[in-house]
């Protein structure tokens, strides 16, 4: 097989041949991605070339006709005889749900487009999933695969979600959602959780796309639009590449890939303009995360772009299965409400830690460009206990921001501190600075930050905060602000006439600017 060996220091290809064969002589490639914590290697599912064509099975492009039994037909014949490539030609093909399998890509050719129906009870099947990071039975996802390997969506077609039908069940669905999360507080077993059978009123929408407990899977190239809920949902899976994806909706929790309790996954040159986030990682929500114990680890996030969404990368808020190792870089974030966002609150429990985001463009956030939140306080249903999560070894270097409202906003607990965060070679203009509360650890090297007329950096129950060759610019009389109880803060290598400091009579700080 060829083996294409692709790293961001060695941009060029490193050719190595073997052989590896499936059905009919499937040619396998990999990528190996250098990260902070080793190399990583995605490999591409192992198809076969053999072609099933879905009008050769009875699909018909008319409107009004739903073929789905057509498609289903043509993707379990691919199947059954090895694998292949179920081929969706040039036309508008309305179908409803569909279930993938392995050794099998849906291939859509240019021009194809695949509509679902938005009839609500052609998906009315149970089907084992995870709604906002629990386990239950509820409606069948538009696009399936449960226990499979090596199963792809692939081409230059479009995949049209016709979702606007189910977004008006936002506000009714926490109904369905509190007897839900009742039954795990119950102990009852995932299997048993049937949201059918709490009424007529049940609806908790389904993602669009999703692959659960699946490996080696590869969605590349496609433009996918708005769907009931969460788009390319990766649920449980191993090994999974993303590429080349346009994702464009409009809806109320319309979030474009969303990686949860997944590990090894590459998200690569994709496009977005989300009714929610870009690129959200999860791993489950309060107890029945840490039932299932699962983390989202190994992920590598690379040239991607953006033009609307609620933030580009974002981790949480269910984050319960804890979430490490994350690696974010060459990518232009533009337009959203945030660029890079983590998110928890008290309850949650889990962690997350080693992050890096390296070479990050971001213009016109409506919010913050980097904002770390442990105190959280939207999600569909609210935790019952105590537990603290734990952010941990955040790292963020070469990143630019200009036009947004707020540079970056961190919020820690009283009662558990953000720790060892690091920021180096950070360049951002705003309208308000950096704004700090329960950290501790953290260094700052070589960061410039202009405002309007607000304090750049504000501090308010830090400790062993170190700022090396700080720029601070705002027309306002004080550089930096501190309130609560600080101790151990370090300025050094920048201009003293630019500082002044009020210290609290009450909590005098130990602050040295050199």
């Amino acid at each position: 097989m060829k083996r294409f060996l692709i790293s961001k220091k060695i941009p060029l290809l490193l050719l190595t041949l073997s052989l590896s064969y499936l059905s009919s002589s499937v040619i396998a490639q990999e990528i190996v991605e250098n990260t902070p914590w080793g190399k990583e290697n995605f490999t591409y599912p192992v198809i076969g070339k053999k072609e099933f064509i879905i009008t050769s099975f009875g699909a018909e492009s008319k409107k009004g006709v739903n073929n789905q039994a057509a498609i289903q037909k043509t993707i379990d014949k691919c199947h059954s005889d090895g694998g292949g490539i179920v081929v969706i030609p040039e036309g508008e093909w309305e179908t409803s749900y569909l279930t993938l399998k392995s050794n099998v890509n849906l291939h859509l050719k240019k021009g194809a487009v695949l509509s679902f129906l938005d009839d609500i009870e052609l998906y009315k099947k149970p089907t084992f999933t995870r709604w906002e990071g629990i386990e239950c039975l509820n409606y069948h996802p538009l696009i399936y695969a449960k226990d499979e390997h090596d199963v792809a969506i692939t081409g230059e077609g479009k995949i049209v979600g016709n979702g606007r039908n189910w977004w008006k069940f936002k506000r009714t669905q926490i109904k369905t959602l509190e007897k839900l999360y009742a039954q795990v507080l119950d102990n009852v077993p995932p299997e048993q959780r049937n949201c059918f059978s709490y009424g007529t009123d049940s609806y908790l929408r389904p993602s669009l796309i999703q692959f659960l407990n699946s490996k080696n899977v590869w969605v590349e190239g496609i433009e996918i639009g708005s769907g009931p809920m969460w788009t390319v949902h990766l649920v449980y899976c191993e090994n999974v590449i993303a590429q080349n994806l346009k994702v464009i909706t409009q809806g109320v929790n319309n979030d474009g890939i969303i990686p949860d309790a997944s590990k090894k996954v590459l998200i690569d040159n994709c496009f977005f303009s989300t009714g929610d986030d870009c690129i959200v990682i999860k791993s489950g929500l309060n107890e029945d995360g840490w039932r299932v114990g699962k983390p989202s680890e190994r992920i590598v996030i690379k040239n991607c772009n953006t033009d609307k969404g609620h933030g580009g990368v974002v981790i949480g808020s269910e984050m319960s299965g804890g979430v490490e190792n994350i690696y974010a870089y060459d990518c232009n974030f533009s337009n959203t409400q945030r660029g890079l966002r983590i998110k928890s609150m008290k309850g949650r429990g889990g962690y997350v830690k080693n992050l890096w985001m390296e070479n990050i463009k971001m213009d016109n956030m409506q919010n913050e460009g980097i904002k770390i939140n442990m105190k959280y306080g939207s999600s569909s249903i609210m935790p019952r206990g105590d537990e603290t999560p734990i952010f941990s070894n955040f790292n963020f270097k070469d990143i630019t921001s200009s036009n947004s409202r707020t540079c970056i906003n961190i919020i820690g607990l009283d009662n558990q501190r953000i720790e060892g965060m690091s920021f180096k070679n950070i360049k951002m203009h705003a309208g308000t600075g950096i704004n700090i509360s329960n950290a501790t650890n953290c260094k700052f090297d070589n960061i410039e930050i202009e405002v309007e007329n607000s304090e750049p950096l504000i501090l308010s129950n830090c400790e062993k905060m170190d700022f090396d060759t700080i720029k601070l610019k705002s027309e306002s009389v004080t550089m930096v602000r501190l309130s609560g109880n600080n101790s151990d803060i370090v300025i050094k290598n920048s201009d003293k006439e630019d500082y002044q400091v009020p210290v609290s009579e009450e909590k005098p700080s130990n602050i040295q600017i050199k």
